[in-house]
């Protein structure tokens, strides 16, 4: 019968191999290097993105820092600091060469890039006070190599810079309840609701519960947690309910909630006041936009898939999410006993954060982001043990791991592409189907080299070969594959096809299929509008749930500016201008479409009409009137 290898290196004799300080300015160059070649020849922006840099070059050209617009149309959908940012980064560096406007895409993505270098900064001081030096270091290397940090990382949304808030915010806090002196704690606790309200200022009101919430369960429940990780569970359940007035009596006494809270609200409340002085629907939208999407009443909210971001999570923590299912038990495992309060705290963090996101109605995949960090502490202990602690196996069963950990890898990647052929069918043409494929061969052989490695008992050349496997094959793909899915042609192609069939620059050119896509104008310089003001739209309703309702509106208002005498130019797709043609029939005609997606005539294509020429004799219809 194979046995366990208990003799190996020590503890103390790997404590001073890695990292040394030669280690931490290679990653630090290494990742900067990446990030150099991620935001100079990235992809162009996706639609998403260019919301942000477009608020940040009409901030710079309209000098309006406290309503930003999009397309001239007061943008109160999200908090500012995003674009703020972005405008800044406007100020800072030259104008976009191929535009000569401020804020270039490299600009508008900068700060994501920033946030992400300073979470995994934060996490490296965070696991050093939990746990030990190395163990945070390599959470750090963890989060900063994992697949989610590296995609939000070269991304212009405001998901990179609202995990470097809700990262901090976790960290002062845990640096307040060990702070060695009061003074120390109410610094630590003063910090904490700073962080806690620029991430409100970023991406309000998502602090509250991916932050508020774990740490508020976490203070009820660490003592009990602890207890019955140690085998008292029935003593852990009944001190919970011993502590717990106690505990509310601490919180509302030290935690400085008397001047904390209006620290916290003082990041972010100033600027709502003064939008909704400016802006009389605002409060109203609000109300739309954050409670009524808590109560399910927003479009897309679908109850049910209580699983969702699971595989998400576990997504965003390739390469090493191998090893996520011994974190998540850690808090409750012998061997690490001594590292318990600080693995229950991030437990707590991913926790309660997974599970708020998972019974909201509403899910959207980059939701989950700012649990990394937290799935990366948990990983520091369990990586330490892993790579720098004694052979707990033997060779054998070492060639076994990794065998059927290349196996999983093959296995994912296949599951991977199929479910991406079949799901997005818009993106999955051409060369980015099998590019994606080639990109699995690097991906496999690194991770062959990196169990190689580990076989050989050469542990910091084993989680250096993961590492750099990662942010290859990424800054590779990024560069090249990201194009694909980026596509800023079809804008491009609206703007040549515009001019060549004559229609003069500063025509009036709308847009009426969903959100107007803003890289028309950010990389295009063609003027585009929306046919109506879509927040105040939804603000000023009364029944602004009724989507088919808000629809109806819309068309008439289209009709309405087809039957004006004024010559104008609409963008459809091309099912919902169908539509509009078959029930209404406004003087419209055709003018040129823009094959999308799929080669050939489809429901996604774009569809560019005008009333130019066309018999307005009789006059439609109006539903709804």
């Amino acid at each position: 019968m194979t046995t366990l290898v208990t003799h190996g290196p020590s503890r103390r004799a790997l404590a001073g191999a890695w990292p040394t300080r030669g280690a931490i300015c290679a990653a630090v160059l290494l990742w900067s290097a990446a990030a150099y070649f991620g935001l100079a020849f990235g992809p162009g922006l996706g639609d998403h993105e260019v919301i942000v840099a477009e608020c940040g070059r009409q901030i710079l050209q309209t000098g309006d820092w406290i309503v930003p617009s999009y397309l001239d149309v007061p943008f109160v959908a999200k908090p500012p600091l995003s674009p703020w940012l972005a405008a800044l980064a406007g100020l800072v560096f030259p104008t976009d060469p191929e535009t000569g406007m401020p804020v270039s895409a490299t600009e508008a993505r900068l700060p994501s890039a920033i946030s992400t270098l300073l979470t995994a900064l934060v996490l490296c001081l965070l696991g050093r006070s939990m746990f030990s030096r190395r163990a945070g270091w390599i959470a750090a290397f963890v989060y900063g190599t994992s697949l989610g940090a590296l995609l939000f990382a070269f991304n212009a949304t405001a998901e990179a810079m609202l995990t470097f808030f809700c990262t901090w915010a976790f960290a002062e806090f845990w640096w307040a309840r060990g702070a060695a002196s009061p003074g120390g704690q109410r610094l630590h606790l003063a910090l904490f609701y700073v962080a806690l309200g620029l991430g409100m200022l970023t991406k309000g009101p998502m602090p509250l519960m991916l932050v508020a919430a774990p740490i508020a369960v976490w203070w009820w429940l660490q003592r009990p947690t602890r207890l019955a990780a140690r085998g008292g569970l029935l003593g852990g359940i009944r001190l919970g309910g011993r502590q717990a007035w106690p505990l509310l009596r601490i919180a509302l006494t030290r935690l400085g909630l008397s001047w904390g809270v209006p620290l916290f609200l003082l990041m972010f409340l100033p600027w709502m006041i003064l939008v909704g002085l400016r802006i009389p629907y605002a409060w109203e939208y609000w109300e739309y936009e954050y409670l009524d999407r808590a109560r399910g009443n927003y479009p897309g909210c679908h109850p049910g898939n209580y699983f969702y971001y699971v595989p998400i999570l576990f997504g965003t923590l390739l390469p090493w999410c191998l090893s996520l299912p011994e974190a998540f038990i850690s808090p409750f495992l012998a061997a690490y006993h001594r590292q318990r309060k600080g693995l229950t705290y991030a437990w707590y963090w991913v926790l309660v954060g997974l599970v708020l996101l998972s019974v909201m109605s509403f899910k959207k995949p980059y939701y989950i982001l700012p649990a990394a960090p937290g799935c990366a502490l948990l990983l520091g202990p369990v990586l330490e043990r892993f790579f720098f602690g004694p052979d707990r196996l033997s060779p054998h069963r070492h060639r076994l791991a990794v065998g059927a950990s290349l196996g999983i890898l093959l296995a994912v990647i296949t599951v991977i592409w199929f479910v991406g052929r079949s799901k997005y069918q818009e993106l999955w043409l051409g060369n980015l189907a099998w590019a994606s494929l080639l990109f699995g061969i690097p991906t496999v052989a690194g991770c062959a080299l990196t169990g190689a490695f580990f076989v050989r008992k050469r542990r910091v050349a084993s989680i250096w070969t993961l590492a750099l496997t990662m942010l290859v094959v990424f800054a590779t793909s990024w560069t090249t594959l990201g194009k694909d899915l980026a596509n800023v042609e079809d804008p491009l192609a609206l703007v040549r096809q515009l001019r060549e069939h004559g229609v003069p620059d500063d025509a009036d050119l709308y847009w009426a299929s969903n959100r107007p896509d803003g890289r028309v104008l950010f990389y295009g310089c063609r003027e585009v509008r929306h046919v109506l003001d879509p927040y105040k739209l939804l603000a000023e309703k009364e029944d602004r749930h009724t989507t088919e309702d808000l629809l109806l509106v819309g068309a008439n208002h289209i009709c309405d500016l087809l039957e004006n005498e004024r010559i104008i130019y609409i963008v459809f797709q091309r099912d919902q201008f169908s539509l509009l043609m078959a029930v209404l029939k406004p003087p419209a005609r055709e003018l040129f479409s823009i094959d999308r997606g799929k080669i050939g005539a489809d429901e996604d294509d774009w569809v560019i009409v005008t009333n130019s020429n066309v018999n307005r004799q009789a006059t439609p219809t109006r539903m709804g009137q």
